[in-house]
């Protein structure tokens, strides 16, 4: 059965990237859950999406730019900025998997470090857009599971390209599993090929049932949705 991946936890129903939308996502039976991790100023790696803070907080500040404690001040639908660590202790104790997003390179090394201290090596798949994240993830932790994140709005013809025939690019990061977004160009042909192959394939941000029911159809591994309950139930 396709798995069903809460995107930024249940995030269509409680505040992204917070452990309140992890809890619920876990309360409404998702088997895993994707977030975003951002590295913060004094060197903590911080649950966050955006590349600024201007979505919270009005200001055009750099997420990077930020200590932990200015994060953890903004107020993200009521609820507080997590770290990767308080992502992992919940996972730990709930027994869900994760998928870490890492938005930038640098933080491979000391997501692997947290991913072995926690014991988490079989819950959690780590994923990026920037292959040097992989890599160093690869170099610091060879046995934690990497994903090649694609599906960015571009007029770039390599980029177009590597989305296309992504093979080369999941073999370069020895990659795991392949997640493109469910809008690229042709994706639907492409995604049999890619699972021939022998990768897992995770398509995100899937919250319509009718497209569920076609990517479930070819077999994909997993579905990134904001609405888990809506993909447990279009998927049965």
């Amino acid at each position: 059965m396709t798995m069903v991946i809460a995107h930024r936890g249940a995030s269509a129903y409680a505040p992204e990237n917070t452990l309140a939308a992890f809890a619920l996502a876990h309360r409404q039976g998702a088997a895993m859950i994707e977030l975003d991790v951002q590295p913060t100023a004094d060197g903590r790696l911080a649950i966050f999406h955006d590349d600024t803070t201007e979505r919270w907080d009005g200001r055009r500040r750099p997420a990077a730019a930020c200590t932990l404690a200015e994060l953890q001040a903004l107020d993200i639908g009521g609820e507080r900025v997590p770290t990767l660590e308080d992502a992992f202790a919940f996972a730990r104790e709930a027994g869900i998997a994760l998928n870490v997003e890492l938005k930038a390179a640098g933080t491979g090394a000391r997501c692997a470090e947290l991913v072995r201290a926690f014991g988490l090596a079989e819950q959690v798949i780590v994923s990026s857009f920037v292959p040097a994240a992989l890599l160093e993830l690869r170099a610091a932790d060879p046995a934690i599971r990497r994903a090649y994140l694609m599906g960015t709005r571009t007029y770039r013809p390599d980029v177009r390209l590597r989305e296309l025939w992504p093979l080369l690019s999941l073999r370069a990061v020895g990659a795991a599993a392949w997640h493109p977004s469910y809008e690229l160009p042709q994706v639907f042909r492409v995604i049999p090929l890619v699972l021939r192959a022998g990768y897992a394939v995770n398509v995100w941000t899937v919250d319509d049932p009718a497209t569920m029911r076609r990517l479930a159809a070819l077999g994909v591994t997993g579905i990134i949705t904001n609405k888990p309950d809506v993909a447990l139930a279009t998927l049965g």
